[in-house]
């Protein structure tokens, strides 16, 4: 299906791996031009690299939990592009500790996916195209209960009113906001999580990653272009009636209640 977004603009927060990276990459394939943005210069060239240096992608190194972050990632796409037709907000970080989380690991992540997404959104806003959209990655933390991390819960469901906020507030521009909800995806932080329950439990990796797929009710970890597909598909046209909804690609984590759902990562900051 042809999504129509040949020559369009996109800016991608956390866009350099993972999720980010696979909705970069079918945006291209669309015939889109994106900026990407992410913390690490490292993780850029990475990123770089993995799409052959396409002509049609640029790169900014920013952390969105600075109050300027926002600010800079959309400066490079304006720069690069001219103009916005639309934003994907990725970027995330957290690192699982044990027992309550403290003051500290509560602000980094309201920092940085809270303050940062709406530091991006009010920074995007003067040019972004009327009819535009903007993607708002959340998780499914936001629906069902996680255990011991209260922070990502509260802060996830913040991003989906956030989202909601911005799709009433935008509708007479026809800009359109939207959230997505990734279950337990089959990135590089999926494979660290297998490898680690692997040394604890002495598994083979086959056995733990049998066990992480086992917890969610489809039976496998969702793969990033599946999250990716829906990200793009939003940005389209082919969803220009579609605004402050929520759409969750989780294997069916939230909508089975005890399923365990390989809740369970070892993130790491791009």
């Amino acid at each position: 299906m042809d999504l129509g977004l040949k020559d369009r603009a996109f800016l991608v927060t956390g866009g350099s791996r993972g999720i980010g990276l696979a909705t970069t990459r079918l945006l291209l394939e669309e015939g889109a031009s994106v900026l990407v943005a992410a913390r690490t210069q490292a993780s850029l060239d990475r990123a770089r690299q993995s799409l052959d240096d396409h002509p049609h992608v640029g790169f900014a190194a920013c952390d969105l939990s600075a109050p300027e972050g926002g600010a800079i990632a959309v400066a490079a796409a304006v720069e690069r592009f001219g103009t916005l037709d639309g934003v994907v907000n990725n970027a995330a970080a957290f690192s699982p500790e044990k027992g309550h989380p403290d003051r500290a690991a509560w602000l980094s992540l309201f920092e940085l996916k809270l303050l940062g997404y709406e530091s991006v959104v009010q920074a995007a806003l003067p040019h972004v195209r009327d009819g535009g959209a903007f993607v708002n990655i959340s998780g499914v933390a936001a629906l069902r209960y996680w255990a011991g991390a209260p922070h990502v819960s509260v802060v996830n469901a913040a991003v989906q009113t956030l989202s909601a906020h911005y799709a009433a507030e935008l509708a007479d521009r026809r800009i359109r906001v939207n959230t997505v909800v990734p279950g337990a995806t089959a990135t590089d932080r999926y494979e660290a999580r297998v490898a680690k329950i692997s040394e604890r439990d002495g598994l083979t990796p086959e056995q733990a990653r049998a066990r992480m797929d086992g917890a969610i009710p489809l039976g496998r970890a969702v793969d990033p272009t599946e999250i990716a597909a829906a990200i793009v598909f939003l940005l389209s046209d082919h969803s220009a009636s579609t605004t402050g909804a929520t759409i969750v690609v989780d294997g069916g984590t939230v909508a089975v209640p005890d399923a365990p759902g390989a809740l369970e990562s070892t993130p790491k900051r791009d």
